[in-house]
This record gives structure tokens, C-alpha cells and sequence, in this order.
């Protein structure tokens, strides 16, 4: 009964192994790179256009010209308040205007 267990167990844990992804896939846009190219063209988008709000920010993002729609195929305006979230870490005053 116990090498039943200890091998069921086994087969359980190989199971596991096989479906979770152990390589990067290619549309993973949560990578440092990724997110340091999505940071980019939204800081570039913010200083061209410094009065947008949120939304419209966004729009403006998702019209540049380096943004890849087939890779950022997740980017939403959640994933962009989070992104300004996480700049606002290296600069305290980024779309704090007044």
C-alpha cells in the first residue's frame, strides 16, 4: 500500500512538471525587457502630451508607432496605471501636475 502511494505520489508530481511552462514563452510581455520598452514609449507619449488623462494616455500608447499590438496583446489601462505606479518608484513626480 505504501509503494502504491509513493508511486502514485510520483506520477502526481511528474504530472505537474509537465504542465507547467518551463521555457518563456514568446509573447511574454512581463519581462524587464518588455516592461522597460512599454516604460519608454509611455514616458515618451506623457512628455508629448502632458496634460492626458489616463485613458487618454493610454490611446496615445497604443497609436505609437514602437508599440508591437501582437506582443503587448495584454496591455489594457489596469496594466498602464500599474506601470505608471511602478515609474513613479524611480520618479516620484511623474504625472503629479497640478
Amino acid at each position: 500500500m505504501l509503494a502504491a502511494f509513493i508511486s502514485a505520489l510520483g506520477l502526481s508530481i511528474l504530472k505537474l512538471y509537465l504542465f507547467f511552462p518551463s521555457k518563456p514563452l514568446a509573447d511574454d510581455d512581463t519581462t524587464p525587457q518588455a516592461v522597460e520598452k512599454l516604460q519608454n514609449i509611455m514616458v515618451e507619449c506623457d512628455q508629448l502630451h502632458p496634460h492626458l488623462d489616463d485613458e487618454a494616455l493610454f490611446q496615445k500608447i497604443i497609436e505609437h508607432p514602437a508599440f508591437d499590438p501582437i506582443f503587448f496583446w495584454r496591455f489594457n489601462l489596469n496594466r498602464l496605471r500599474h506601470l505608471i505606479q511602478r515609474y513613479r518608484l524611480q520618479e516620484p513626480d511623474f504625472r503629479l501636475r497640478s
